[in-house]
């Protein structure tokens, strides 16, 4: 594999970085900070990576993990889309009850184990099937499949006072 530039790193990833960090913040100001912040991260400790590196995986776990930072230093609610749930909708407190969740989710999620939250976000936020996650973490499936389950057990537990019944 032949050695990339940094410059060639930023045209070849720049919209792949984008389109990530839009899809977690849902904002496009915000994203382009998480944008700015992930190849400003790279640049820093561009002189330690050997050619090795797939580029591809390593951007996306980066996105996701600034993006989540993000999210917990800017006490922002996104993370997740509004969900139109019969239990919030008959309450007149519903869209309130429902920011709150959208708050505390991001709460939750920043204070998971690093593993936990990328594959959460890879797969409930981002959609990845469980092969493409592991081939992004280098892991297996199963692992995949493990921490899945432990992040959806604690954020039940968390967020048992938002669910639908």
């Amino acid at each position: 594999m032949p050695q990339l530039s940094f410059k060639e790193l930023v045209n070849d990833y720049s919209k792949a970085v984008m389109k990530t960090a839009i899809r977690i913040l849902r904002d496009s100001h915000k994203a382009q900070d998480v944008h700015q912040e992930v190849f400003l991260a790279i640049l820093r400790r561009w002189h330690k990576y050997n050619g090795q590196v797939n580029w591809g995986a390593y951007l996306y776990r980066v996105t996701v993990r600034k993006a989540i930072e993000f999210a917990k230093q800017s006490k922002m609610e996104p993370l997740v889309e509004q969900q139109d749930c019969p239990a919030t909708r008959e309450r007149p407190d519903g869209p309130l009850r429902t920011a709150e969740l959208q708050q505390k989710l991001t709460a939750s999620l920043a204070g998971f184990p690093k593993r936990q939250a990328d594959v959460f976000v890879f797969a409930r936020i981002e959609g990845l099937r469980y092969e493409k996650i592991a081939q992004i973490l280098g892991c297996s499936q199963e692992t995949v499949r493990v921490h899945l389950h432990r992040a959806l057990k604690r954020l039940a537990r968390e967020l048992s006072d938002y669910l639908c019944e």
